[in-house]
């Protein structure tokens, strides 16, 4: 059985997120989505990782941007594997999950990343499995504008009632939302809207029990993989088509 939901940067809590062995492991137990997050090197490479620095995750320090992709792979994520490239991992996922690749863009952090991201879609032919999303929604609208074909999502920390216009004009189909603010009416205005909610972190039996009783047809995502594929498997009001 496909588990439907998103692995949160692939198996965090048992393996280093956002590498290539966390994302296998989503793969192995049949999730449907992945959630991965992607920076710029400073010679201009699409790398992964969750934070802005390397401090946290491997053996070096200092931000991503300030280094080239040769010095990146000279690090050690928890003493076991390097920093994987964008490119890498879709070349791994390509055919297995589909995938929210999250542009940690800021302003204007990063010049170029929305290119660069939809050249190593282009590249390895994983347009069809693919959804672009971000916290920073100027740079979801700069994605629609160099690609008209490419699915789009937004994240947000809070409820935001007056955005379906601009995800309407967009042609943004997901909404992420921090599961505090997720309400029944904020998931009825979604739906109305035919947008896809997806209430993040779901991570406690609670929380899951919550998803299953009031917003069942939901995309959730998880870093506890193994949980919610007990709980999905147990919960036939959570198979939709």
């Amino acid at each position: 059985m496909k588990i439907r939901g998103v692995a949160h940067r692939g198996y965090p809590v048992k393996l280093p997120e956002n590498t290539l062995s966390s994302f296998q492991a989503a793969i192995d137990l049949s999730f449907t989505h992945l959630e991965l997050d992607v920076h710029l090197s400073k010679d201009g490479v699409t790398v992964l990782m969750h934070d802005f620095a390397i401090d946290r995750m491997t053996d070096g320090q200092g931000l991503i941007r300030d280094y080239t992709l040769e010095e990146l792979k000279r690090f050690r994520v928890k003493e076991i594997e390097t920093i994987p490239t964008l490119e890498e991992a879709m070349k791994l996922l390509k055919g297995n999950i589909s995938v929210l690749i999250e542009l940690k863009q800021t302003g204007d952090r990063y010049p170029g990343l929305e290119e660069a991201v939809l050249d190593v879609i282009r590249r390895t032919d994983t347009l069809d499995q693919s959804r672009i999303i971000s916290f920073d929604h100027f740079s979801i609208a700069r994605t629609r504008e160099l690609d008209p074909n490419i699915e789009l999502g937004m994240i947000c920390g809070g409820s935001m009632p007056y955005v379906f216009p601009f995800m309407k004009e967009i042609r943004c189909t997901y909404l992420g939302v921090h599961k505090q603010f997720m309400t029944p009416k904020y998931a009825e205005m979604i739906a109305e809207h035919g947008i896809e909610s997806g209430p993040w972190p779901i991570d406690s039996i609670e929380d899951m029990e919550l998803i299953a009783k009031n917003y069942p047809t939901s995309l959730i995502t998880t870093d506890n993989l193994e949980l919610w594929a007990d709980f999905y498997r147990k919960h036939p009001e959570l198979h939709i088509s």
